[in-house]
Parts: structure tokens; sequence; C-alpha cells
């Protein structure tokens, strides 16, 4: 029992202390507090989860310093590497992104951080573990068996509150983009109908007026005033024809309407959404992914256009 209460307290202390790690690195980074980490607490698991790998996995090569930083980048990268593709497959949300750094694999992990990651291996392995080693000695086992236990239900409670958080956070911003979606898909079919219903019209005055002669010139005038009244009768016509399109408008409406009630709602929500975003500053959802992709095909193809 002692051996696993041990096991416990190491897990959250090396947790915290990567928590403090990553906080200050990302706090200089970006010249502000940032609670980063997973959880709303004070504790970053991964951290927790690579001490305790490196430290039972690499007991044979915690002597040599090459051997055990090469091993610690291995150990790392791999816990990184699946720790991404569970995360995405659990919520469906991409948390963070290397693929702006050289050295990537699928922009989980990269050859940076994996270096870092060795680096902090030889130093917990040597220098860090025997001091908490130490530490952890002084506690009665008694108290550490208390102390494990509530800091493991703490642990817990927050990673309750926290899945809970973001899956209500996940929920709301999928419907957002599904409805921008919608109404971006129900613009286009409208105008796309305007658009045809026009250019047809405009065939035929073109086709109109490409039949007169020079004998018929003197009539332009009042073909003119035939082809106005024409295309007044024709506007009634297309405003009667499109009572669809205006209850698709409408529809888009009151889609824009409840939109904004979502985007009010994630407001109040804030406090789950900005400890997220701040600590996870790549974070974002696949159905948020699919939308930015298809806003930036539209735009190259504009862009397209007008070159052409």
């Amino acid at each position: 029992m002692s051996y696993w209460v041990t096991l416990v307290l190491y897990f959250i202390l090396y947790s915290f202390l990567g928590w403090c790690c990553e906080t200050v690195y990302c706090t200089i980074l970006q010249r502000k507090f940032v609670n980063r980490g997973f959880l709303y607490g004070p504790l970053c698991p991964i951290y927790g989860c690579g001490a305790l790998l490196v430290l039972f996995l690499l007991r044979d090569v915690q002597s040599s310093i090459i051997p055990l930083f090469l091993s610690g980048m291995v150990v790392t990268t791999v816990l990184e590497y699946l720790t991404s593709v569970l995360m995405e497959k659990l919520f469906h949300m991409k948390w963070w992104d290397y693929s702006h750094l050289p050295f990537n694999i699928n922009g989980r992990v990269c050859l940076l951080n994996s270096c870092e990651f060795g680096a902090l291996s030889v130093f917990v392995v040597m220098v860090l573990h025997p001091a908490i080693v130490r530490l952890v000695g002084k506690i009665p086992v008694p108290v550490q068996t208390v102390l494990a236990g509530v800091l493991l239900a703490i642990m817990l409670v927050d990673t309750i509150c926290t899945v809970h958080g973001i899956l209500v956070l996940k929920g709301k911003l999928d419907d957002i983009y599904m409805q921008l979606e919608d109404i971006r898909l129900k613009t286009e079919e409208g105008a796309q109908k305007l658009r045809l219903a026009v250019a047809e019209k405009q065939d035929e005055v073109r086709e109109s007026f490409g039949s007169y002669t020079d004998e018929l010139k003197e009539a332009l005038s009042v073909r003119a005033e035939i082809l106005m009244r024409d295309l007044e009768l024709y506007r009634e016509q297309l405003s009667a024809e499109n009572a669809d399109l205006q209850k698709s408008l409408e529809e888009g409406r009151q889609k824009i309407a409840r939109l904004r009630g979502n985007i009010r709602q994630l407001e109040k929500s804030r406090r789950t959404s900005r400890h997220l975003f701040e600590a996870f500053p790549n974070l974002r959802t696949f159905e948020s992914e699919r939308f930015r992709n298809q806003i930036r095909q539209k735009l190259e193809h504009f862009i397209k256009q007008d070159k052409d």
C-alpha cells in the first residue's frame, strides 16, 4: 500500500512541477499569466506520467547522460504523440499543432520539444528525483496516505469538471459552425438562383438587340420602352417566383438570431473557454477546421478569378 501511495505523491508532484514549467514558459512568451494545462488546477498530468515512465522504464541507463537523454527523448515523444491522438479521439478537438516547426510528425511532436524533454529527463533522474525521494520520505506514512487520497480526490473532481466544461464548449462551438455553414449554403443558393435568373434575362435582352438591323434603328427608342416594361413585369414575376428565396432569407435571419444566442451563452461560459484557449492557443474543433478550410478555398477561388 505504501508503494502505491508514494507513487501517487510522485505523480502529483511531477504534475505540479510540470505545470509550473509550462506556466512560466508560456507566461514569458505571452507576457501575461497563463494557466497552462488541461485542468483548472495547477497540474499537468502528462508531466506526471512522463516522469514516472522515465524513472521506471529507463532504470538501466540512469547512470549515463547520453543514453538517458536519447531514451528520454523517445519515451516522452511517444507519450506526447499518443496523448495528442487520444485527446483528439476523445474530444474531437486538436489541442496543439507543431506543423510550423521543423522536423515535426503530423504536427503532434517536433524535434525541438523532444530535445527539451530529453534534457528534462536527465535533470529529473540525476538531480530532481533524489531530492523528491528525500522530501517524501520525511513525511510520516499515515500522513502520506491521507495526503495522497485528498490530492487524488481533488484531481478527480477537477478532471470531471474540466471534461464537462470542454464537452459543453465543444457542443456550442460545433453548433455555431454548423449554423454558419447552413446560413452560408442558403445564402449561396439564393444568390446563385438570382444570378441565373438575371443572366437569363440579360441574354434575352442581348438577343433582342442583336436582331436589329440598320433599317430598324429608328425603332430602337420604341423597342427600348417596350423592353423596360418587360423588365418591370419580369421584376414583379421574379419577386413572386422567389417567395421561397424570401422564406430562406427569413430562415437565415432566425438562424442568425439563434447563433447570436449561442454566442452569448458561450460568452457566459468564458471561464472554461478563456482557460482552454489561453492554455492551448492552437485549440480548435474539427468543425471549425472544416469551416476555416472552406472559407480559405473560397477566398483562393475569388483571388484566382480576379487574376484571370
